[in-house]
C-alpha cells in the first residue's frame, strides 16, 4: 500500500520572485554584453576599413615621389621640409557616397653621407596620412580613425 503525502508538492509549486529576478538579471547581463560585442565589431570593421584604404593612399604617394625622384632628384615636391597638405576621398562606387577623407602630408629632409668629402643625393621621405572631415578638419575619432605613416629612404641608383 503506496503512502500518500498531502504535503509534499506544495514547497515546489513553480518559480518565485528570487529566482527569476535573478534569471532575468543574468538575461539582461549577456544581452548588455552581447550588444557590446556588435559595437566593437562593427567598429573594428570600420577601422580596418579606414587604416586600409590610408595605408593605399600613403603607397600612392610615395610611389609618385618615388617616381619623381628617379625622374629629377630636385622636383620641388623633394625639397628638404614639410609638403601637403593633400587631400583626397574614398567614395562608394554604387552610390557616390564618401567613405573617407583624407589629409596627406609628407617631410622631406637630406641624410648626411657619412664619408668626409662625400656628397650623396638620399633623402628620407616621411608619408602621413590622416582622416578628414569635409572641411579639412582632422577626424579622431577613439577606436574609429588612426593616422599611418609610411618612411623610406630615396637614393641614386648605383652606378
Amino acid at each position: 500500500m503506496a503512502m500518500q503525502c498531502r504535503d509534499c508538492f506544495n514547497e515546489s509549486e513553480g518559480f518565485g520572485l528570487i529566482e527569476i529576478s535573478v534569471a532575468l538579471f543574468l538575461l539582461a547581463f549577456g544581452l548588455l554584453a552581447a550588444g557590446q560585442m556588435l559595437f566593437v565589431a562593427t567598429a573594428s570593421n570600420s577601422l580596418a576599413r579606414s587604416i586600409g584604404t590610408a595605408a593605399l593612399e600613403g603607397q600612392s604617394r610615395m610611389e609618385s615621389l618615388a617616381a619623381s625622384y628617379r625622374h629629377d632628384p630636385a622636383v620641388a615636391d623633394l625639397s628638404p621640409g614639410n609638403h601637403g597638405p593633400f587631400y583626397t576621398q574614398v567614395e562608394n562606387p554604387n552610390n557616390r557616397t564618401v567613405l573617407n577623407r583624407y589629409e596627406t602630408v609628407w617631410s622631406v629632409s637630406v641624410i648626411p653621407d657619412p664619408r668626409p668629402g662625400k656628397l650623396m643625393d638620399t633623402k628620407l621621405v616621411t608619408v602621413t596620412v590622416t582622416p578628414a572631415l569635409a572641411d579639412g578638419v582632422h577626424n579622431r575619432k577613439p577606436l574609429l580613425n588612426k593616422s599611418f605613416s609610411l618612411t623610406t629612404v630615396l637614393s641614386p641608383a648605383a652606378e
